[in-house]
């Protein structure tokens, strides 16, 4: 899959209007985001791009006196990652923590400081015997950490059907087994898990959190992250809508993993 970089420079640039504007863009098919010094660092699969999609959100953009610009260039997947893995690819989470992966794009590489937290924290705990879920999975690394742990059966699903691919050939890099890739979103889960990970984008894990809670097995363990502290508290209410009882709460660089139980 083909995606297009979208480059946005806020100004004055916050961290409030960053947030914003990517909770704006998640909304309007864009699925990953950077924050850069000058603003933002926005990707959409170039099937789901439009211009006019990014002016009408330039337009109704709801913190007066900021001002948008963007500039578009394009992620061909082959070449851009060739030259990140050669030049930028860091394996953390080898040298860390024993996971071996062949990233096909820094979304799960370890470098972000969500996927670090979340790794860290997973391998701190024991997944024996479990059925887990790993949600919006990149590289599957959140799915390899718990099946590393003891999982027994781990599904990992994404919109993306290059990090479908991309995990199936992780997995079978750390030699594991009892794995499933799916290619699709929060429809496609199936079954009762002990333990569901989403590293997603605030505003999805809030309109899918009704299907994730009946797919979580009383007493089980719902982990969401890839959103800035300041979310937390929405995150918080969603959640307590869904009988999920929060547990615990850490961040690095202002990006935030909640730990709730069922």
């Amino acid at each position: 899959m083909n995606y297009k970089i979208v480059d946005f420079t806020i100004s004055p640039l916050t961290e409030d209007a960053q947030d914003i504007l990517s909770a704006m863009l998640g909304d309007v098919g864009f699925d990953s985001f950077q924050p850069t010094e000058t603003g933002l660092l926005a990707y959409v699969p170039s099937s789901e791009f439009s211009e006019d999609v990014i002016l009408q959100t330039i337009a109704d953009f709801i913190l007066p006196d900021v001002v948008i610009t963007y500039a578009v260039s394009d992620m061909e997947n082959r070449d851009w990652n060739e030259e990140w893995e050669q030049n930028s690819f860091d394996p953390i989470l080898e040298r860390e923590f024993g996971i071996r992966l062949h990233p096909h794009g820094a979304f799960g590489s370890g470098s972000h400081p969500t996927t670090y937290q979340l790794v860290d924290y997973i391998c701190r705990h024991d997944y024996t015997g479990q059925t887990v879920l790993d949600m919006g999975c990149g590289t599957g690394v959140l799915g390899i950490a718990m099946a590393l742990h003891g999982a027994v059966k781990v599904v990992a699903i994404d919109i993306d059907e290059m990090s479908v691919t991309n995990t199936k050939e992780n997995f079978q890099l750390n030699d594991l087994t009892g794995f499933q890739a799916i290619h699709g979103d929060a429809s496609s889960i199936e079954g009762e898990y002990a333990t569901i990970v989403a590293n997603i984008h605030k505003n999805i894990i809030i309109r899918d959190l009704p299907v994730y809670a009946p797919h979580l097995q009383t007493g089980g363990t719902f982990i969401a992250s890839g959103f800035f502290t300041s979310d937390a508290d929405d995150i918080i209410r969603a959640a307590s809508q869904q009988n999920l009882r929060p547990k615990e709460q850490f961040s690095r660089d202002d990006w935030m993993v909640l730990i709730f139980k069922k």
